[in-house]
């Protein structure tokens, strides 16, 4: 029920819009609508159901400090990895990066709210959700990831000024939309495993917060990359950034489960 109430939020908004007769953008009613309603569903959700009331009402305390650590460097380092491979091979200079810190620092107020409602949706309900009912690790992350991509598409179909996909990754909407499910669908064991060790939603929210705050100026055009390029090296949805966030999800998932000593076995 959850899943089918997130998904049709965005396209509910889109809808909204179509009736009050005003354009998509961020600032619309279809928006807050997308952005909201799978937050208010997990809360509903999430205190009604005796099995999960605990932890859930818990998720929105601080939790176990260890995980804030990891929470708070995955992402700069893959950013940083995937620029130092861009400028080593010559398909693109950070010169420009610099100018936008101003429009970063405008940005992280509502940057920070509109992922509260996002790891109060994904890992507030939807994850601990999904593990409770005993799923197999790989499966909660590929449903979360799932869930969690599809659910934007609306955001990048319309929501999202075009102009601004197209300074990432110079194809239309859709290919994009569609290039991002697979992003989040890399994202989702490094945010489970954050929400595992912390207890907390407030790990996955800074690690969110940072990734989309240092998106910015690469959607603002500080970062121009050779064309045929960005798919491999983009900070945003290039191969390196994200196999690294991947791989750090993974090694997280590792030494809680103690997998490799089991196969060393």
């Amino acid at each position: 029920m959850f899943i089918v109430i997130a998904l049709s939020s965005g396209w509910i908004g889109v809808l909204v819009n179509r009736l009050l007769g005003t354009p998509d953008s961020m600032d619309s009613a279809g928006t807050a609508i997308w952005i909201a309603t799978p937050l208010l569903a997990g809360i509903v959700m999430g205190v009604t159901d005796p099995s999960l009331r605990r932890s859930y009402i818990a998720s929105w305390r601080p939790g176990r400090l260890r995980a804030y650590g990891v929470a708070l460097a995955v992402f700069p380092l893959s950013f940083a990895v995937a620029i130092a491979v861009g400028w080593a091979a010559g398909v693109l200079s950070p010169g420009g990066l610099g100018a936008f810190g101003g429009a970063v620092a405008v940005n992280v107020l509502p940057t920070v709210l509109k992922n509260i409602a996002e790891e109060g949706a994904w890992r507030g309900y939807l994850t601990p959700a999904l593990l409770r009912r005993r799923l197999p690790d790989p499966a909660v992350w590929l449903v979360v990831g799932v869930v969690w991509g599809v659910w934007h598409l609306p955001y990048y179909l319309w929501f999202l000024d075009e102009s601004l996909l197209r300074s990432v990754l110079d194809v239309p909407p859709l290919t994009y939309a569609l290039i991002a499910v697979p992003v989040t669908i890399c994202w989702a064991p490094l945010f489970t495993e954050l929400r595992i060790l912390s207890g907390s939603i407030w790990p996955g929210l800074i690690a969110h917060s940072i990734a989309n705050l240092s998106q910015i100026p690469v959607s603002l055009g500080g970062l121009p990359i050779t064309p045929g390029w960005g798919l491999l090296v983009s900070p945003v949805v290039g191969i390196i950034p994200n196999a690294i966030v991947l791989a750090a999800g993974l090694g997280l998932w590792a030494r809680r489960t103690g997998r490799p000593r089991g196969r060393s076995r």
